[in-house]
């Protein structure tokens, strides 16, 4: 008969491996859980992506102006002898929110650009006060003074103002096919030129100093390709 020595030590190594069996039992159920737990959450992110990619993502830039915000699809009208579309007051400034320009300041960032505009060959004016609402004193950061057709961009800092951003300021829908009521088909086409060259996406177009810009619409070789400006000194 084993003495009462030999049976407390047996009686300690089954109750040692008892313990080693539990805490090993235990260390896989913890990797079992940690496994499923990535798993899951493996899981529920495909399945965001999923949601996301199909619904277009809620990180998505918002859409820019539309007629609902006061873009004029209309042929223009009479001003002074030349057709145009007046400046567009009552969403303006619900669509530079939307546009997300900065802020307007003469002293940072200060630069000009210039733009001639033809529909069936015949000028269409840039009025004076695009962006300038008096009635309200609220000043866009791309806006004219005059008739000149000079673009100025006027911000709180450097930022790359487009072609398109100025005429949705202006309050004329302007996109690669359409300037107003004018679409591109039948023969018609909707140009811009730069300096004497084509941009294949006029209103993706970013404006840098002294460009000189011609939008024209209508039949190709109805309006000039570049027109004559001299900046005025100091401009």
């Amino acid at each position: 008969m084993a003495s009462r020595v030999e049976q407390k030590r047996r009686a300690r190594e089954e109750r040692e491996a008892k313990e080693r069996a539990g805490a090993e039992a235990a260390r896989r159920r913890q990797r079992m859980m940690s496994i499923g737990a990535a798993g899951v959450f493996v899981l529920i992110v495909a399945i965001v992506g999923v949601v996301v990619a199909t619904s277009g993502g809620t990180s998505a830039k918002p859409k820019g102006p539309s007629e609902a915000n006061g873009l004029q699809v209309s042929a223009g009208q009479p001003v002074g002898g030349k057709m145009t579309w007046p400046p567009e007051y009552g969403h303006l400034q619900q669509r530079v929110k939307q546009l997300g320009i900065p802020d307007p300041s003469d002293a940072i960032y200060h630069v000009h650009s210039h733009l001639a505009v033809y529909v069936d060959g015949k000028q269409f004016e840039v009025p004076a006060q695009i962006g300038i609402d008096q009635n309200s004193q609220f000043l866009a950061s791309l806006h004219t003074h005059d008739t000149t057709g000079v673009i100025h961009q006027e911000a709180v800092q450097q930022y790359p103002f487009t072609l398109g951003q100025f005429f949705d300021v202006w309050g004329v829908k302007f996109t690669p096919t359409q300037l107003g009521a004018y679409h591109v088909g039948r023969g018609l086409v909707l140009q811009t030129y730069v300096n004497g060259k084509l941009t294949p996406n006029g209103p993706a177009y970013k404006l840098r100093p002294h460009d000189n810009i011609v939008v024209g619409f209508g039949s190709p070789g109805t309006f000039p390709k570049k027109v004559n400006f001299n900046y005025p000194t100091g401009e």
